[in-house]
């Protein structure tokens, strides 16, 4: 337009002042700001005042000059594709630090591996201890102090089982106190992100952009992104016909089409986990038509489009207002409501969301509500079984008001999460606590295909149960089980008995007087060969019986007589033993039994030394021979016990079949070695998996700091910039000032001067 006129140029100078003197507020808020958490730099929007009317008489001289300067509003210095960025690798950071810190934990329990790859430890150690006390057994067959030795560093071991095991239930009690606490974390995060929403919508109603508030919506955003992993986006809520403000949608990412909404403007969501929960049915997949009771109102019968769903809320229903179910009387409906198509696949009752269990675990039912299912442990303290099971409640405002879908009704159903929905902190944690590796079952398989070689605190507990079963087993067998040549139902108990010399001066074994020989097959044909070989009555030759010299019988005979010894010296409580064989490895101490009350067999956490090896009633077994009384000093058993230290065996989750009964690969060998490659392996896996949790976290974290500083390159405060922008505005607003008073001046001349 032309050249605005005189009073008009005090207007520019004095928007210019304004101006100045905005930016200048604006800077110093910057600089006042520059150490607070997640603020975002400011910046005074500047616009030219201009006019939108035309000149009535233009010509060639006239030139167009604006009105000055206005502060259209002050906008915050922010990328948005950095903050996604940013947040995508806040969430492996948050999933690999929570893993890392987990495994660290466990590495501090299971020293082995705090030494190195493999290194020597406390159990390792005290393996090659046990061997070396059987070694100085083995040439001192008989003396009681070395047994006791052999039982002292037995003692030691299984205390170490003992210990390890404790260590790793409150490693994992820990653990989840601690998910628990981050699960809260989560909901007040959730809950004030919310709230801000609100604050941020009211100002946004009377065009305020709120900018504070944004930066801790920001800060809180971040800080759930290391948790959980989100998807931000902004978009436009219609308050009426002629009116909006802006909404912030946050949804779980990679949950699906439509995803898993967290918060949507003023509505926001809380996370769950109780510690009971309904059985979930691992068949279970509500992509699968078969697993949904109803026809979807996103149908479009007209076009042949059907489209299945398990909300009833979401169900498409009749002319009579009647549910439209996924069956075959459904299909009835549809065709009377013009669909004339059949459906593919119908809704089958088995494929229910949730199990109904009996007392032993069996299913006997499916169902698709909650509350009629089987309620199973699932974050209960002190329980071997959680599930860990995740959901989002339904949204709702600050006043508990449910949100409502595009049809006007109330969205009140609750989401469950999958074993593989979350991502982060959370997930990490969760999988710390849940997962069993090689132990994993089938239903665990089939709500995370790679289950089996996922490796949490279950898994360790487990493989540790498999070698303090595979060692007590081992030894309880080698000392109480099949022959040297393979006999299962040789069981000796004692090796001798301590004998007596009779009146006829023959040596006997000693028999207590309720002892008698118990007639069976052979032992009565056996008395009647002995009596017509030596020519003696049968109540005689009953005393061959009892005789350590059998040497006057023929060769025949004189074998026949010792395996009866054997099957009658063997029975518990006849006589007074020397050395004996029995049961080593018990589930208490003050008991001889492998199994528990609740049939479960030994494991880490109650392998003990039997009440009878304690008190020196059952000690070594040194040889399993037939002849057993011909061979009182023989050590071919404790040899055996040696080798059994270094012998190769086959681990299976069978082999705890027990405490794990459900091993999706039960019988398949996980691992072949002796004990303390075993031990070595489990601690090599252990010591890998940090090492490579390690170097992921390290470049997460690395990349995540790299992001975090392009953000702040764009959003943060730079006390340079600031102090540039501070001497800019400055010159700014001294020039506009200056501007004015040349104004003034030259409007004096002309009205002064022009009169004179």
């Amino acid at each position: 337009m032309a050249v605005i006129g005189t009073f008009g140029s005090f207007t520019a100078a004095r928007l210019g002042i304004y101006a100045s003197q905005s930016s200048l507020n604006v800077t110093g808020n910057n600089i006042a700001n520059i150490n607070t958490r997640g603020y975002t730099r400011q910046r005074a929007d500047l616009v030219s005042l201009h006019s939108d009317g035309n000149i009535r008489y233009a010509n060639s001289y006239n030139l167009n000059i604006g009105y000055g300067v206005l502060v259209d509003g002050i906008s915050q210095l922010r990328d948005p594709f950095l903050d996604i960025r940013y947040r995508d690798e806040n969430a492996s950071v948050g999933a690999f630090e929570a893993r890392l810190k987990g495994l660290q934990q466990l590495s501090a329990v299971l020293d082995e591996v705090g030494m190195g790859k493999g290194e020597f430890g406390i159990i390792e150690a005290q393996f090659n201890d046990f061997t070396k006390q059987l070694q100085n057994l083995l040439n001192r067959v008989g003396e009681p102090e070395y047994d006791t030795t052999v039982r002292s560093s037995a003692e030691s071991l299984v205390r170490f089982f003992n210990d390890y095991a404790d260590a790793l239930t409150r490693v994992k009690d820990n653990q989840l106190k601690d998910l628990k606490a981050d699960v809260g974390k989560v909901n007040t995060i959730l809950e004030e992100i919310r709230a801000l929403n609100v604050q941020i919508r009211d100002a946004g109603i009377y065009g305020d952009k709120a900018l504070e508030l944004r930066d801790q919506r920001n800060v809180l955003i971040d800080d759930l992104s290391s948790y959980i992993k989100i998807d931000v986006r902004y978009d436009e809520e219609k308050l009426d016909e002629f009116t909006s403000v802006e909404r912030i949608n946050i949804t779980l990412a990679n949950s699906g089409n439509p995803p898993i909404k967290l918060i949507q403007g003023i509505y926001g969501t809380q996370l769950s986990m109780p510690e009971m929960a309904a059985a979930r049915n691992p068949d279970y997949d509500p992509s699968d038509p078969r697993c949904n009771r109803y026809i979807s109102q996103e149908s479009d019968l007209a076009n042949g489009k059907i489209v299945y769903t398990n909300s009833e809320r979401e169900a498409l229903r009749d002319d009579n207002n009647d549910i439209i179910w996924n069956n075959a009387a459904g299909e009835a409906t549809l065709n009377a409501l013009g669909y004339t198509g059949t459906l593919d696949q119908q809704f089958e009752e088995k494929f229910g969301q949730y199990l109904q269990l009996d007392a032993d675990g069996n299913i006997v039912g499916y169902t698709f509500n909650a509350e009629d299912a089987t309620q199973v442990n699932n974050a209960k303290e002190k329980a071997d079984d959680n599930r860990l099971w995740m959901s989002f409640e339904p949204l709702v405002d600050e006043k508990g008001r449910f949100m409502r879908d595009q049809y006007g009704k109330e969205i009140t159903e609750s989401v469950d999460l999958g074993d593989n929905a979350l991502y982060g902190s959370l997930q990490s944690k969760r999988e710390l606590l849940t997962e069993e590796g090689e132990f994993a079952s089938e239903d665990d398989i089939k709500f995370d295909p790679n289950a089996n070689i996922k490796r949490g605190i279950p898994y360790y507990q487990r493989a540790l149960d498999a070698l303090a079963r595979k060692f007590a087993d081992s030894f309880n067998q080698a000392n109480t089980g099949t022959d040297a040549n393979g006999d299962p139902d040789y069981k000796p108990v004692f090796l001798g008995y301590k004998t007596e010399t009779g009146p006829d001066g023959v040596e006997r074994y000693k028999l207590n007087d309720d002892c008698e020989l118990v007639d069976g097959t052979g032992y009565e044909q056996l008395i009647q060969d002995i009596a017509a070989e030596k020519n003696i009555t049968e109540d005689e030759a009953k005393d061959y019986l009892q005789r350590t010299d059998v040497s006057d019988l023929s060769a025949e005979l004189q074998n026949q007589v010792k395996t009866a010894q054997k099957d009658h010296l063997g029975e518990r409580g006849h006589g007074e033993e020397i050395t004996g064989g029995g049961i080593l490895f018990s589930v208490s101490g003050d008991s001889n039994d492998i199994t528990d009350k609740d049939g479960k067999g030994i494991t880490a956490a109650n392998i003990s030394i039997s009440k009878d090896w304690s008190v020196g009633s059952v000690r070594i077994l040194s040889s399993k021979k037939n002849n057993i009384l011909d061979n009182t000093t023989a050590n071919d058993n404790i040899f055996h016990m040696i080798e059994l230290m270094s012998e190769k065996m086959n681990y299976t989750a069978d082999d705890i079949k027990d405490i794990v009964p459900d091993a999706a690969e039960g019988n398949r060998t996980y691992f072949e070695g002796s004990f303390q490659q075993r031990l070595a392996d489990i601690n090599t896996i252990l010591s890998t998996d940090q090492e490579t949790t390690t170097i992921q976290y390290s470049s997460f974290e690395r990349k995540a700091l790299s992001l975090e500083n392009q953000r702040q390159s764009v959003s943060g405060v730079d006390l340079n910039d600031e102090a540039t922008s501070m001497m800019m505005f400055q010159k700014s607003y001294a020039a506009a000032c200056q501007l004015m008073t040349t104004l003034d001046s030259m409007l004096d001349k002309l009205i002064n001067g022009t009169i004179r």
